[in-house]
């Protein structure tokens, strides 16, 4: 599964003009995400990502799963430095959510924030934190969904100019009409590179 992931993300990469992607796994999972850059499109739109993402959950990292499907996302974002902050970008960004959790699909619409700080740290390499949160009530979960929250926070090194490595922890709670429902707490590696 992992190689047909890696296999299809470095494919779109060419196909698409993609300018990032992205690749976490932990022992149980997989993930991806591929971000196009508005501004490098020759869009007036600079510093805004299109972006898709894929996660393909396991029952071991959710304790009220018994079989995930996987969750697809589409997403826009526009990202910018903050005023006054040196190296601070601060992002809002708006996602589409999809999945079937044992057998009853789920769909939200999430708004949410994301930010990354490079560390003023004297190391070889310059090193970034960087987290996120999405959020969709009740009102902009479809299906059977009832609320979506996403949260992550991890810290990357960037190691040569168009690649990062990085560790980080998310959760995601996709809740349905019926219940509350973890669908992803865990650890995770990742890696990324810059077009």
């Amino acid at each position: 599964m992992l190689k047909k992931i890696i296999v299809a993300l470095l494919m779109g990469t060419s196909l698409f003009a993609v300018h990032q992607v992205g690749v976490n796994v932990n022992d149980k999972e997989v993930g991806g995400e591929i971000r196009l850059d508005m501004g490098r499109m020759g869009n007036a739109m600079s510093n805004a990502y299109i972006g898709a993402r894929f996660l393909n959950g396991d029952n071991n990292n959710s304790k009220t799963i018994t079989n995930p499907d996987p969750l697809m996302e589409v997403s826009f974002v526009s990202m910018g430095d903050v005023n006054g902050v040196s190296r601070l970008k601060v992002g809002l960004g708006i996602k589409a959510a999809y999945t079937e959790i044992d057998g009853s699909r789920y769909a939200a619409i999430p708004l949410g924030v994301e930010g990354e700080l490079r560390l003023p740290l004297n190391t070889p390499f310059p090193l970034y934190l960087n987290g996120a949160l999405y959020y969709a009530p009740s009102v902009l979960s479809f299906k059977e969904g009832d609320g979506y929250m996403q949260r992550h926070i991890g810290i990357d090194a960037k190691l040569i100019d168009n690649a990062r490595i990085g560790v980080g922890y998310r959760t995601i709670d996709t809740d349905l009409k019926s219940r509350d429902v973890v669908y992803n707490d865990a650890w995770y590696f990742g890696m990324r590179l810059d077009f």
